[in-house]
């Protein structure tokens, strides 16, 4: 049996509206430094993650200003495909670079567990918004009902 592929996606510290991000998985590496307008990407992510949890694909705009990646979260039953996008423009026909299908321990898990710790780093105002903590509890409580054995 292959094991499945696993993404790992790293948020970096942000500076001036400006954020690292770094993606990874067995066959596949994305490096970018978004920004937080027309929205911030942080938030968007996790809105995201709850959608897709609960059945509904869901697309983020990681925003490079003028380029554009787009990762849309597209769920299938037990699984999850991650489809990665770039385009010269935000209005721009985007152009497939990477795509995967992978479990909710393999596609969602890393990228909730990425913004808990994005959630733990200090920086100014000026630089980043926090992520929304409402939004961000409703998806640690999916994410706790999706971990949890159920229990009859």
């Amino acid at each position: 049996m292959t094991k499945p592929r696993k993404i790992e996606l790293n948020i970096g510290n942000p500076t001036n509206g400006w954020l690292p991000i770094e993606l990874k998985s067995a066959d596949f590496e994305l490096e970018f430094i978004a920004s937080n307008i027309p929205e911030i990407p942080t938030d968007k992510l996790c809105e995201s993650l709850i959608l897709a949890i609960n059945g509904i694909e869901t697309e983020i705009c990681w925003n490079l200003e003028p380029e554009c990646y787009f990762f849309v979260l597209k769920p299938n039953e037990q699984d999850f495909e991650l489809s990665i996008s770039k385009s010269k423009e935000i209005t721009e026909k985007t152009n497939l670079i990477y795509k995967m299908t992978g479990n909710f321990k393999s596609v969602i898990l890393p990228m909730y567990r990425s913004l808990k710790k994005f959630n733990t780093l200090e920086f100014e105002k000026a630089d980043w918004k926090k992520i929304d903590q409402e939004k961000l509890h409703k998806l640690t409580e999916l994410v706790k009902s999706k971990k949890l054995p159920k229990v009859s």
